[in-house]
């Protein structure tokens, strides 16, 4: 017996909110971080430009200056514009309000895709797991609770679609101007999506040339969703003209075939089985053979659902376009998928499981046993995909810059930086993360090895520079030096510090990280050249007189010696190197090219490593047969286990020769 929505919906409900807190209730209030962080963060960054803003829907603006007054071309930013009014009712700019708001327009959307289901099925138990198909696809699970577009306008779809093939079969002209609507608004907060709308000009239009006769009351309606449309993205382009874009809005074809092979091969590798879980594609494959079996052509679903067919024929090759016309992207971005090749998926496996029989009770025990277990599959497949995820790792520098500028907007305040201050930011792995942080708008310099990173140092109007103290030396300083004569130190908090500029003038690195008696922890050079007496040491035995820097020795990495000298700090030594910086410094000197000798400084006890840091040195030594000085800084860890010990050493992981000499530690604040 068919159940009606009003019985059935409530429990659908029920069920994506309890769905929605088991995925949801460690993460919800994140600042956007980890996959994609540097888009999630642009989009988190228009919800509060219009609170700074005064709430102007037709400026919309980030924190980074690089656009005339952080103004930038964006899709139509009507969720980033109700986030901004959410923030505002409840008083907070928490990440929350907007994971929160994506969530429940999601939960909507898939409330639509259980009516769409329904009527393309018949079963509620169908439509069921249509839904549950959807909400757990691990990159719908991740997005779902994020800040980019794609699944609100999924959502949207869901609904059109839900709406127009109501139309129809009803031929409600209320219907169909409804639908319209939600493929119109899809459309202008995700370009791609305007590919759902043109799909129903298509299949109308088919119609048209069937009855030989054109309904004027579409006609109209679909004029005036274009005409919006055009209106919008008219002046989203006079936008970008006049101030600049923050966001991509061009075409990424492949050029040539190796492209297009090595797109498909990293989405087989990579992202398959971030679309979907295992169980996922195993009850797709079961709906399709059960259909093929069955003998599909022959099936009266197919007669009932040849317009379904035919629609998603029609988006299959609009989404396909697209593909192939933005196919770069999705080498590196999951999301792109959502943006095109999802919904068809979806439609497709909806119409196959509508061919699965469900006359007899044998029949919905089976199905219903198959999806549970595949249910509970793709749940733990998810969550689990949720939490790798959401983990940072050390290497994760956009991350890591999140951690350093965490906090900084109080601690600027207190230094007495004025909030209109324009603050450059060297190193910064996104255009807005440490920007929002500060809550102050400004410019980023997001990859310092370009030739033309520091222009910014020259071309923008900045007041004060900030840089992480870990970055400092290694990438900033080794990029661009001139840096050191530039800028003056302001301030800092021990991961960030900030610069003012200063008349030009050669400074030494000592003297520019105002390195002094009054803050040196600990000094010591090592030269291999007598006996090493410092306790602090170990591991400075194994040297050779075939090289050296300072005659007569030098210590040596070898296929014998997997690990350099070490500097050891333990016990009650380690209280005063909380938010301490080590500054190491020396000569190498190898035969070949460096392959991967690294600079390694790591904190751990006898159970864990609470801090590990390491610097290739290859990035440094690019000559041969020559000593060449590397210059490298650790930031220590704000807090260190008394039982913990810290060493800093070198790391020769593939044992090849290379000679090292008159290292330099110092330990300060």
């Amino acid at each position: 017996m068919k159940l009606s929505n009003k019985q059935t919906i409530p429990l659908l409900v029920l069920i994506l909110v309890t769905l929605s807190i088991l995925l949801y209730h460690n993460t919800i209030s994140l600042f956007p971080a980890f996959i994609h962080a540097w888009t999630q963060s642009e989009r988190y960054a228009l919800a509060l430009g219009f609170l700074n803003n005064g709430f102007d829907f037709f400026h919309p603006c980030t924190f980074n200056l690089q656009t005339i007054n952080g103004i930038t071309r964006v899709d139509f930013p009507i969720n980033e514009y109700i986030v901004a009014l959410l923030m505002k009712l409840f008083g907070t700019t928490s990440p929350a309000v907007f994971r929160i708001y994506s969530v429940v327009i999601s939960n909507v959307g898939l409330v639509y895709l259980y009516l769409l289901a329904k009527r393309i099925t018949g079963s509620e138990l169908k439509s069921f797991v249509a839904v549950v198909f959807v909400f757990l696809s691990p990159v719908y699970v991740y997005y779902q609770a994020g800040f980019i577009p794609s699944v609100p306008a999924i959502a949207f779809v869901f609904a059109g679609c839900y709406y127009y093939f109501s139309y129809l079969e009803s031929s409600r002209k209320k219907q169909f101007a409804v639908a319209v609507f939600f493929l119109l608004l899809a459309s202008l907060i995700r370009i791609p999506f305007l590919i759902f709308l043109i799909a129903v000009v298509v299949h109308q239009t088919w119609n048209y040339l069937k009855q030989k006769k054109v309904n004027g009351f579409e006609t109209v309606v679909f004029a005036t969703a274009f005409l919006l449309f055009g209106m919008y993205y008219r002046y989203n382009v006079h936008l970008g003209r006049m101030y600049g874009s923050m966001f991509l809005d061009s075409f990424l074809p492949a050029k040539k075939f190796d492209d297009f092979k090595a797109v498909l091969s990293q989405i087989y590798e990579v992202w398959l089985l971030q679309y979907f879980t295992k169980a996922h594609y195993l009850l797709l494959l079961l709906c399709v053979l059960y259909s093929i079996y069955a003998g599909l052509t022959a099936n009266e679903n197919l007669r009932v659902a040849k317009k379904y067919w035919f629609h998603l024929f029609i988006i299959t090759c609009g989404t396909g376009l697209y593909f192939l016309m933005m196919l770069k992207q999705y080498y590196d971005h999951d999301y792109y998928f959502l943006d095109s090749l999802f919904v068809p998926v979806v439609l497709f496996f909806i119409l196959v499981l509508a061919s699965v029989p469900l006359q007899s009770k044998v029949q919905k025990a089976f199905l219903s046993i198959l999806f549970a277990l595949c249910a509970t599959v793709m749940f733990i497949d998810s969550d689990k995909n949720q939490t790798e995820r959401t983990t940072t790792y050390e290497w994760d520098r956009v991350e890591m810059s999140r951690q350093n500028f965490t906090g900084m907007d109080k601690f600027l305040d207190s230094a007495g930086i004025s909030k209109d201050a324009k603050i450059l930011v060297i190193d910064a792995y996104s255009t807005n993360i440490p920007l929002i942080l500060m809550n102050r708008k400004g410019y980023t310099v997001y990859q310092t090895s370009r030739d033309d990173a520091f222009m910014p140092l020259i071309k923008y109007p900045w007041d004060f520079v900030a840089i992480q103290d870990v970055f400092l030396v290694s990438d900033v300083i080794r990029y661009c030096p001139v840096v050191t004569s530039m800028l003056d130190k302001v301030t800092g908090n021990g991961k960030v510090s900030v610069y003012r500029r200063k008349k030009m003038q050669t400074t030494s690195l000592k003297e520019f990280l105002k390195i002094d008696v009054a803050n040196t922890i600990y000094a010591h050079q090592l030269n291999f050249d007598s006996t090493i007496t410092d306790k602090h040491f170990t591991a400075c035995d194994v040297t050779s007189s075939a090289q050296f820097h300072s005659s007569p020795y030098s210590g040596i990495l070898n296929d014998q010696a997997e690990y350099g000298a070490t500097l050891n700090f333990v016990g009650k030594e380690l209280s005063d190197l909380q938010n301490a910086k080590v500054l190491v410094s020396g000569y190498v000197f190898n035969e070949s090219p460096v392959r991967d000798v690294q600079l390694v400084a790591s904190v751990s006890d006898a159970a864990v490593t609470s801090y590990y840091n390491s610097y290739d040195l290859k990035l440094q030594i690019k000559k041969t047969k020559c000593w060449q000085k590397f210059e490298m800084q650790f930031v220590l860890p704000s807090s260190i286990k008394s039982n913990a010990h810290l060493g800093i050493y070198l790391w020769n992981k593939n044992k090849e020769t290379v000679y090292y000499d008159d290292l330099e530690f110092i330990v300060y604040k």
